[in-house]
């Protein structure tokens, strides 16, 4: 796993055709904000709708900096704006994926950009073996942004939201390395 950690560590920052990919930082307290704040945004999410910027200055020094190895900042290439979050954490051979974008992007295929590029990092960089991830089950978008880069669906379970204190119906998704190394040849 420390090996793992040290090639994070080495992918601070990168990018893609449109996307940057860097920490977060305090200074993003705005652009998270934007987007944390959007009641339709925070709808599928774990977090709650942010009140106000001291709720996303906690936020992001309670979670974004203390998990600096497994989250970054998308940032817009053309506008340099931070437009969203993606983590890839590490439990073992695993990798699970998870991610947030302001609305305002929606319906650009930003987010299977920046998915198929943790994907990639995760199988050719950090040789997992698996991914997983998990939507609920009532957000089909972010279902199709998994079915891009390649995930299949395996089913349903219940995940606990601490923001609404009970469980919800979630779709189960993952993707092997080999057929990740399949599709790919």
């Amino acid at each position: 796993m420390n090996n793992k950690l040290v090639l994070l560590a080495q992918h601070q920052k990168f990018e893609t055709e449109r996307l940057i990919f860097r920490k977060v930082e305090l200074a993003d307290k705005e652009d998270l904000f934007e987007y944390a704040s959007d009641p339709e945004v925070a709808r599928y999410v774990s977090f709650p709708v942010h009140k106000d910027l001291a709720m996303t200055e906690e936020s992001i020094v309670d979670y974004f900096i203390p998990q600096r190895l497994f989250c970054w900042a998308i940032v817009d290439k053309r506008s340099q704006k931070m437009i969203g979050t993606i983590d890839l954490r590490l439990d073992g051979d695993q990798a699970i994926f998870g991610w947030v974008l302001n609305r305002n992007f929606w319906g650009r295929g930003l987010m299977p950009e920046a998915a198929a590029s943790l994907r990639d990092l995760a199988f050719n960089v950090l040789d997992v073996k698996v991914i997983i991830a998990e939507h609920d089950a009532e957000n089909p978008k972010s279902g199709r942004v998994m079915e891009k880069i390649g995930m299949r669906k395996m089913g349903q379970v219940y995940t606990y939201m601490a923001k609404v204190e009970h469980s919800v119906l979630c779709d189960y998704w993952t993707l092997t390395k080999e057929e990740y190394l399949k599709a790919k040849n």
